[in-house]
C-alpha cells in the first residue's frame, strides 16, 4: 500500500523533497546519446546513414534536453522573481565556458591543426569571425581545421545556442507580460507557437532531416515552464515516465503530430524523469559535467577522427568520450563551477529576493544549452 501511495507523488512533492537525481542522470546521458550521434557524422559524413530506429530514438533527445531546460530554468525564475537577476545567472551559466571552449578552439586547435599558414590563419576574416559564437552568432568554419575531414564544421553543436537564448527571452517576455502567472495564457502562447510551427514547418520531412527542427525546440522549453507550473498536479514516478515516453515516441514518427502534440507529452515525461532519485555516483556525479560534454564533444572527435583516420564509429566514440570527459571536467571545476560562485558577489544585495525559496539541493544547476546533430542545422 506505500508503495502505491509513493508511486502517487506528485512531481512537485518529489522535487520539493529533493528526489531529482534523475536530472543528473538525464543530462550526461543525453550529453553521449548526442556525442554518439554526432560520430556518425564525424566518421562517415554524407557516405553514412544511420538506422532508422536510431533515428527515431535520437528524435526524442533534443525535445527532452530542452523540455528539461525549461522545466528547471522557470523553477529558478520562480524562485529568483526578478528579471534582472534571472539574465545574469543566465548569463553566468552559459557564457563564460563557451567563451574558454570557443578561445581554445580559435587560439589552440586551430593553430595546431590548419593547413594554412599561420599568417593567413590569423587574418583570415573566418577567424575573426568565430569569435562572434559567444554572442550566439554562430560560425562553424576556421581556415583550414578540418578541411579533409568528411565534415569541415569545428562545432556543429552550438547550432543550439541562439534557439536557447530565444527560450529565455521568450519565458522573461511571458514574464514581464505576466502572463507566466497564469497556466491558461502558457497554454494559449504554446498553442500559438505551435501553429506558427506547424505552417513554418509545413514541408519539413522526416525523409529529408531526421531530427525535430530547430525552431520547434522552442515549443518544448515552453512546455517545460507549463509542466513546471502544474507540478504539484501532475503524478511522477517511473511508470508515468514510461507512459509518457511511449506516447512521445509514436508522436514524433508523424511531423505535425510532432508539432501539436508531442511538447507536453515529452515535458511531463521530462520532469516525471527528473524527479526520480537514484542512488548517484559518487566519482561520476562530482559535478555538473554535461555542459562541459556538450561544448567540447564535437571538436574533440573531429581532432580524433583528424589523427587517427579510422572509419570505426565504436574507436572514435570511446576514444572522444574519454578525451572530452577530461574537458568537461576542466570545464567544471576550473569554470563554471568558480563562476557560479562569484554570483553572490555580482549579483547586488538590491535584486535579490530575502522571501524567496531556496530549491531543493542541486537544482540550481541548468541543463546544457542544448546539443544537436549537424544535418538537422541545414533545416533551420
Amino acid at each position: 500500500m506505500s508503495q502505491l501511495v509513493v508511486g502517487r507523488r506528485s512531481i512537485g512533492a518529489r522535487f520539493a523533497a529533493g528526489e531529482t537525481s534523475g536530472f543528473d542522470y538525464m543530462r550526461l546521458s543525453l550529453s553521449v546519446l548526442v556525442m554518439l550521434w554526432h560520430t556518425f557524422a564525424v566518421v562517415w559524413g554524407e557516405r553514412g546513414v544511420t538506422p532508422e530506429w536510431y533515428q527515431l530514438f535520437m528524435r526524442m533527445v533534443l525535445p527532452l534536453f530542452f523540455a528539461l531546460s525549461g522545466f528547471l530554468v522557470a523553477f529558478s525564475l520562480e524562485r529568483i522573481q526578478h528579471l534582472p537577476t534571472f539574465g545574469l545567472l543566465r548569463a553566468l551559466r552559459i557564457l563564460p565556458a563557451l567563451g574558454v571552449e570557443i578561445l581554445l578552439s580559435a587560439l589552440i586547435l586551430g593553430p595546431i591543426l590548419t593547413t594554412v599558414a599561420l599568417s593567413t590563419y590569423f587574418t583570415h576574416p573566418e577567424f575573426f569571425r568565430y569569435f562572434l559564437n559567444t554572442v550566439g552568432w554562430i560560425h562553424y568554419d576556421l581556415p583550414g581545421v578540418f578541411r579533409d575531414n568528411p565534415v569541415p564544421w569545428v562545432n556543429r553543436s552550438l547550432w543550439t545556442v541562439p534557439f536557447e537564448l530565444e527560450c529565455y527571452v521568450l519565458l522573461a517576455g511571458l514574464y514581464l507580460l505576466g502572463m507566466y502567472r497564469r497556466t491558461w495564457m502558457l497554454v494559449a502562447a504554446l498553442v500559438a507557437l505551435s501553429a506558427f510551427c506547424l505552417w513554418y514547418y509545413r514541408d519539413y520531412s522526416y525523409a529529408d532531416a531526421p531530427l525535430v527542427p530547430g525552431r520547434l525546440l522552442i515549443a518544448y522549453f515552453l512546455a517545460g515552464n507549463i509542466v513546471c507550473k502544474l507540478r504539484d498536479r501532475l503524478p511522477g514516478g517511473l511508470l508515468a515516465a514510461a507512459c509518457a515516453l511511449a506516447v512521445g515516441w509514436l508522436m514524433l514518427t508523424n511531423v505535425a503530430a510532432t508539432i501539436m502534440l508531442s511538447p507536453l507529452v515529452v515535458a511531463y515525461a521530462s520532469a516525471a524523469l527528473g524527479c526520480l532519485a537514484p542512488r548517484k555516483l559518487p566519482i561520476i556525479f562530482t559535478g555538473d559535467y554535461s555542459y562541459g560534454l556538450y561544448l567540447y564533444a564535437f571538436p574533440v572527435q573531429q581532432t580524433v577522427y583528424s589523427v587517427f583516420r579510422s572509419d570505426s564509429i565504436l574507436e572514435n566514440f570511446l576514444i572522444s568520450l574519454a578525451a572530452t570527459s577530461l574537458f568537461a571536467a576542466f570545464s567544471w571545476h576550473f569554470i563554471e563551477k568558480p563562476i557560479l560562485g562569484l554570483k553572490k558577489r555580482l549579483i547586488p544585495k538590491s535584486w535579490s529576493r530575502s522571501d524567496a525559496k531556496s530549491p531543493p539541493a542541486g537544482q540550481v544547476a541548468t541543463p546544457p544549452v542544448g546539443n544537436a546533430a549537424p544535418e538537422q542545422a541545414n533545416a533551420n
